[in-house]
């Protein structure tokens, strides 16, 4: 039985408007009017990003998930 296919989540793009996420053949946007806390965080603290459990994101450098 073939598994599920699941890609770690990876940022593709961070602007002055938001940060793009990769995850699970899609892509996600986290504007920072919706999601302030990323504002000010560095390329290093958004890209390093974990995946728990599905559907389940963490920012361990920024404590947030």
């Amino acid at each position: 039985m073939p598994g599920t296919d699941t890609f770690p989540p990876e940022v593709s793009h961070v602007s002055t408007h938001g940060v793009w996420i990769l995850m699970d053949h899609e892509e996600l946007f986290l504007p920072f009017a919706s999601f302030p806390w990323f504002l000010n965080a560095t390329i290093q603290q958004i890209s390093h990003i974990e995946r728990p459990s599905q559907g389940h994101l963490y920012w361990p450098q920024l404590d947030i998930d």
